[in-house]
């Protein structure tokens, strides 16, 4: 039995309309869009008169969202309608032509529509190419993923006499519903080893796996890539628990680029031994304590995240004071211009309800 597993690359060599696809050849529906649909070039069964056995997906759709599938078998891909010849491959790919007008030409060409369908039969369908669409209607959420095209559609139909072997006869298709199981089972099979790697795990298992390697992540508000980053680098985050690198490390993960750790103790050592002159406004604390100094303004969610994960990997008795550091620049008697410096010149600007204003601007 030939199977078509429909992954990014094959997405991405067809059309997206309203959609977006990501590395797990997962779509995702675009809200605001005009138009929702997904075109594919067709799939060749590498014979003509082709059969076909069975189209496939998983598929999470809201109550006021509707979508519909549309199948098409034909052994040519040019086509003449209205008296020109076309390209199916070639129309279906092509961005500017609009979703309405590829749906008029898939039916036109007599292609069947299935509405709500995610596990199709296509036993009443015969030809070289197979093409295949999907469009969206309504409002509301919708996620396509995991498509699978199966030639054959059963497992079981050759094991039976030759009087029992009629292709799309009742018994075929009751005999199908067990081959379905039999194939979701062998799909969830082949599927395990994605669901132990933390690059394609769905993201629900990597809290999951954080637990497993010691670390908490189910109270700490963590998108997807950072929670995925943690996971990756559980082993060596758990070698450095409790020192400085560890801290830095975390912090990087959380923002996304580095930031100051401070220990206090060698603060005060420095000076103490005048190698530093004590920064105005700081205050040095206890000998274990350290202060974190961060570039840019932090939203509430985001020193959540950074407390809740370096709780968990400084030592016991360290107390974390996190500073803000303001990346706005401030003149001063100890300020220069170097070469090719200049100071910025004043724009007039309109202020509605959309706009901030940062440490340089001065309203006149």
């Amino acid at each position: 039995m030939a199977k078509y597993t429909i992954k990014k690359n094959r997405i991405k060599t067809g059309c997206l309309t309203g959609f977006t696809c990501d590395e797990q050849a997962k779509l995702e529906l675009i809200q605001d869009a005009d138009s929702h649909g997904v075109f594919l070039r067709g799939i060749d069964g590498a014979k003509q008169d082709a059969e076909w056995g069975r189209f496939s997906f998983q598929v999470e759709c809201s109550e006021d969202r509707a979508y519909s599938v549309y199948l098409l078998a034909m052994n040519q891909k040019i086509r003449e309608i209205g008296g020109t010849s076309v390209d199916l491959d070639v129309m279906l790919s092509e961005p500017e032509i609009t979703v309405e007008s590829k749906r008029y030409v898939l039916r036109k060409l007599g292609a069947v529509r299935y509405i709500g369908r995610s596990d199709i039969l296509l036993y009443d369908l015969k030809g070289q190419y197979l093409y295949i669409a999907i469009l969206a209607a309504g409002e509301g959420n919708l996620t396509i993923s995991d498509m699978v095209v199966d030639s054959t559609g059963d497992n079981f139909m050759a094991t039976y006499p030759e009087v029992f072997r009629e292709r799309n006869s009742f018994f075929h298709r009751y005999i199908s519903v067990f081959s379905t199981i039999y194939n979701d089972f062998e799909r969830d099979i082949e599927r395990l080893p994605q669901l132990l790697d933390p690059d394609l795990c769905p993201k629900e298992l990597l809290i999951v796996y954080g637990s497993w390697l010691g670390i908490d992540m189910e109270g700490g508000s963590l998108d997807e890539n950072m929670m995925r980053q943690f996971v990756r680098e559980a082993y060596e985050l758990n070698r450095l628990k409790g020192t400085k690198r560890v801290i830095e490390r975390v912090l990087e993960i959380i923002l996304g680029r580095p930031a100051v750790v401070i220990e206090h103790n060698l603060l005060r050592s420095w000076i103490k031994e005048e190698k530093i002159e004590k920064p105005d406004g700081f205050q040095t604390q206890g000998v274990y304590d350290v202060t974190v100094m961060v570039p840019g303004k932090l939203t509430e969610e985001l020193r959540h995240r950074i407390v809740y994960m370096l709780n968990q990997f400084k030592p016991i008795r360290t107390k974390i004071n996190i500073v803000q550091m303001d990346e706005t620049p401030t003149a001063d008697s100890r300020t220069y211009l170097d070469i090719n410096s200049k100071l910025p010149e004043e724009r007039a600007a309109e202020l509605d309800s959309g706009l901030a204003l940062d440490g340089t601007v001065v309203l006149k």
